[in-house]
């Protein structure tokens, strides 16, 4: 998409007595008080909603001399001559002097997000003066953010947030400030509950790294003469069962990567974890070299800086000390982007309230199950409660290792009871079945005999461990601890 004004023919012809003007100046100075040789001719042109006169130059007519003229102290002297009007030098297809004869635009200071766009896994990021910046998320790698209080960090990050969700990417989200994802919200929409402390961080990569693992077996299976696919979309482009990719947003990162725990599983996941479809995202108001050490600076291979705090921030961030100075002090949500290596200047699309409030109110919680995942309850408290691997694979028709997948994350939260020895099945417990929307059941003395106490008492664990880890769930949690508890 481009919005920039293309110059009509009419509007070019205004520009003549200006074009005319500047002609005799270029003269002058080449001629008169550099000594060189005069353009061999003048061509008015418009450019991407700019009004140019351009001085080109006879390469044959210059001779061995050429590097007198393309010199960026003559392009100065013109500019002086000329009010200071910017004057540049290209000699991509011949020598020539770009004078700019029309008034330099401008961005504006507030571009509203147009709305998501038709293709999948495009981020569309904000415009430059010629067109709308977009970047595939193969293109988005892992990224470090930069900007100071009020230049548009918070804003940034849901620009890119509120994408991935549309996309369908699994969310993993960490803020000490619960400001930016707000858990009320955050928590229905993630695959995780928010995490603001660092031991609940520590648990995030600890479930990141369970999935990344998963998802090695699962490239495994279906490696054609031993060769796994290269990356997620080779994966997904041959799996019948297509994986998402995951993101893990950290605002105010700074907080929790001073913790060299947090900080050693971080750098070891934005090793790894992008062939394995994973996006880690660190946002922060400064940022010292300290903060994006060696280990990890060049795995943060994409960069954004809005207005920072001083020019060093702006340099660590974007790696380049003159775009760190060229950040500072810009308005809010004007700033650069690094990708692929090259820095772009642009104005960063604003995500309003009433955006987001609108499509907040349009995005239906998900229940902590699936209607599939209800079925397997279902189908367990039909065998005794037995969470049977072999059996849920043969009569849903799955492949095991989905059902193996799962069966290890319920057991994790708690939702499972595992068995007294390996080869005894899992057992669901009384907050699985109330998760499914089950009516309660009179399998307690079922469990009780299968497992005995110990296993009662485990689920009542669970059940607290999981009121304090989702508050989605924590009524119902605390709820049923308690009569578990009297029973064993």
């Amino acid at each position: 998409m481009n919005n920039t004004k293309e110059i009509t023919l009419e509007e070019l012809e205004k520009y003549h007595p200006l074009a005319n003007y500047a002609r005799q100046i270029i003269w002058h100075e080449l001629v008169n008080e550099l000594k060189l040789q005069p353009p061999s001719r003048y061509q008015l042109v418009g450019r991407n909603g700019m009004v140019w006169l351009l001085a080109i130059m006879n390469p044959r007519a210059l001779g061995t001399s050429i590097k007198k003229y393309h010199n960026p102290q003559v392009a100065h002297q013109i500019s002086t001559a000329f009010a200071g009007r910017p004057v540049y030098i290209a000699n991509q297809t011949g020598l020539r002097y770009g004078v700019l004869l029309s008034t330099k635009p401008k961005l504006p200071k507030e571009i509203v997000f147009p709305g998501f766009g038709q293709q999948k896994d495009l981020f569309l990021l904000g415009r430059n003066l010629q067109k709308e910046i977009t970047l595939k998320a193969s293109q988005l790698k892992n990224v470090l953010i930069g900007a100071a209080q009020g230049s548009g960090k918070s804003n940034t990050i849901n620009l890119l947030v509120h994408q991935m969700r549309v996309f369908g990417w699994q969310l993993y989200l960490a803020d000490p400030q619960e400001h930016t994802f707000n858990p009320d919200i955050w928590d229905n929409i993630a695959a995780h509950p928010v995490a603001s402390k660092d031991d609940e961080v520590l648990i995030i990569l600890e479930r990141i790294r369970a999935e990344i693992e998963a998802r090695k077996a699962a490239f495994r299976e279906i490696a054609e003469g031993g060769i796994p696919p290269s990356d997620l979309d080779a994966y997904n482009v041959v799996s019948p069962n297509p994986l998402p990719r995951i993101a893990f947003l950290v605002d105010e990162a700074n907080t929790f990567l001073a913790n060299k725990a947090i900080f050693a599983l971080v750098a070891d996941l934005l090793r790894q974890g992008r062939k394995w479809g994973l996006h880690i995202v660190l946002a922060g108001h400064e940022w010292h070299k300290k903060d994006v050490s060696s280990s990890v600076n060049d795995m943060l291979q994409t960069r954004l800086a809005l207005s920072t705090p001083d020019e060093y921030s702006g340099s660590v961030v974007l790696r380049s000390p003159r775009w760190g100075r060229w950040v500072m002090d810009q308005p809010a949500g004007r700033g650069a982007l690094k990708a692929s290596g090259r820095v772009m200047p642009m104005q960063f699309y604003l995500v309003t309230d009433e955006q987001q409030r609108e499509w907040l109110s349009e995005t239906t919680p998900p229940g902590p199950l699936t209607d599939e995942e209800r079925a397997y309850v279902a189908y367990a408290l039909n065998q005794e409660g037995a969470f049977t691997i072999s059996a849920l694979v043969k009569e849903f028709d799955q492949s095991e290792w989905g059902i193996r997948k799962l069966a290890q994350a319920w057991e994790q939260r708690g939702w499972l009871i595992p068995g007294k020895s390996a080869a005894a099945p899992r057992m669901v417990s009384e907050i699985l079945i109330q998760l499914a929307g089950l009516p309660p059941q009179n399998e307690q003395k079922t469990l009780a005999h299968s497992h005995g106490s110990d296993a009662l008492v485990r689920s009542s664990q669970a059940s607290h461990d999981l009121s304090h880890a989702h508050p989605k769930v924590s009524h119902s949690s605390r709820t049923l601890a308690q009569p578990l508890a009297q029973i064993s």
